[in-house]
């Protein structure tokens, strides 16, 4: 039977971490070298050859108070051109072409500044795409008269309604349909992340009046406010009827929209339902009440002082928002979470609606992944909140044995990142899967083709045999 070590102490000799590991059963002792290359210095050891991980508080979310400051005025913001045509685009974004904040510029493509139209193009030569819009930003900013106030909204009509929350850059309404259950999650998706539930402790009065106008614009028989369960009695008393509050437990990946739906699953009808994001349900209430477009985003930026939450001008430029930061050349910029973000290779990378975090890691605390052999522990298909065989997963993928990874549901991969963070070889899980998600798409793109070009042929022979029949 394996021996159940459990950890006495830590001890640091020569510059590696060690920890004192002992028995109960025959008291004996003895030394492990940890590992720290994972995510928040995961410390991992192999007491008899089993390995296991140490867990704190690095999956616990953040349900800090971090009151929201003004970020400055940006002088020029991006803006990324989606479904881009360079013939009908160029005619209508010409240069020196005044905008105003809230402008629809092309269907669903809005300005979130007042200025003027300064051309567009790729970041860099090297990179074709995206696209973005560059607008110098005013000193005075002007709205665009399309947005009204309507205080009194709950009294119009629903389709009324989302006539104007479409012109206020919010994304979510265009395709808005009647459902049975409206999910609004004020749990932040990634553990440092402090943003939505700050919102909710500064905006509690105007998210409860957004649940009402989300009840009133799907006809939804519930409306749900997920919330941390530190939050849960600061709110729970403004239920009413048809609005609940759901407390979930603040430990990632708690707050992510597929686990999140998935476990509300036993006790709502989420067959048919609506989330979003306590953020955006702000957004909608105030181009209502107050006639303001959606043009501004919660970032948390974490850098080696802390963290704090910051109201960034979407289309402002890293570059810019981090100025006053001290970054040095080997140090990491991630756009997004720890989990689940993306390394920045250029600050002059704009803030986006679905911008969250900013982490700006120190050069001693970057985390390596390597391209070692797995070891077939297992970890990683414990961890996998969907039950993913991650580890045959993560092999075909390096091998590029696509479509087996098709063949094994690599599509309800949520990219959670949980495999990487437990995986004590250091491999690249996440980058494995994204990839052969990616190629697994382009297979399937081609299969479908070829499926309709043999169908296409045999309809033509069809065709011609038909004739050939008539005319004998």
């Amino acid at each position: 039977m394996m021996t159940a070590w459990r950890i006495a102490k830590y001890v640091t000799k020569k510059n590696k971490r060690f920890i004192w590991l002992y028995s109960r059963k025959n008291l004996t002792r003895r030394w492990a070298w940890t590992i720290s290359n994972a995510p928040f210095n995961t410390a991992m050891y192999w007491p008899i050859g089993a390995i296991k991980i140490m867990k704190g508080q690095e999956l616990l979310l953040k349900c800090e108070t971090k009151e929201i400051a003004d970020a400055p005025q940006p002088a020029e913001v991006l803006l990324p051109l989606r479904d881009f045509d360079i013939k009908k685009d160029k005619k209508k974004l010409k240069e020196d072409l005044p905008v105003k904040t809230g402008q629809q510029l092309k269907p669903g493509f809005f300005s979130t500044v007042t200025g003027t139209i300064k051309g567009f193009g790729p970041l860099t030569p090297a990179v074709a795409e995206p696209i973005y819009l560059r607008i110098a930003v005013s000193d005075s900013e002007e709205i665009d008269p399309l947005l009204q106030a309507e205080p009194d909204f709950l009294e119009q009509e629903p389709q009324a309604l989302l006539e104007k929350l479409n012109r206020a850059n919010l994304g979510f309404c265009e395709e808005l349909q009647p459902v049975d259950t409206v999910v609004v999650s004020a749990v932040d998706e990634e553990p440092l992340i402090m943003v939505y539930g700050q919102l909710l402790r500064e905006n509690k009065e105007r998210v409860f009046a957004g649940l009402r106008l989300l009840k009133h614009l799907t006809s939804a028989q519930k409306v749900v406010l997920a919330v941390p369960q530190p939050l849960y009695s600061f709110v729970s008393g403004a239920a009413a009827d048809g609005i609940e509050v759901h407390s979930v437990v603040p430990r990632y990946p708690n707050g992510l929209p597929e686990i999140l739906i998935r476990d509300m699953a036993a006790a709502y009808n989420v067959d048919s339902h609506l989330f979003l994001n306590v953020e955006k349900l702000l957004a909608a209430a105030a181009a209502l009440t107050d006639g303001k477009p959606f043009s501004h985003k919660v970032v948390t930026v974490i850098d080696k002082q802390g963290a704090g939450n910051y109201r960034v001008r979407i289309g402002t430029p890293l570059a810019e928002l981090l100025k006053d930061r001290r970054i040095k050349d080997n140090d990491k910029v991630i756009i997004g979470g720890p989990f689940r973000g993306s390394t920045c290779f250029d600050l002059s990378m704009p803030v986006t609606a679905a911008t969250d975090c900013i982490y700006i890691q120190d050069e001693n605390e970057v985390a390596f992944f390597h391209n070692n052999q797995c070891l077939n522990c297992g970890r990683c298909v414990r961890a996998c909140p969907v039950d993913l065989d991650v580890n045959l997963l993560g092999r075909y993928a390096e091998f590029a044995i696509f479509d087996q990874c098709l063949e094994m549901d690599l599509k309800n991969c949520i990219e959670c990142g949980l495999c990487a963070y437990v995986c004590p070889s250091g491999r690249s899980l996440v980058q494995l899967l994204r990839l052969a998600k990616s190629e697994g798409e382009k297979l399937e793109s081609e299969l479908e083709k070829e499926a309709v070009n043999v169908l296409e042929d045999k309809q033509e022979e069809n065709k011609e045999e038909k004739d050939g029949e008539r005319l004998s």
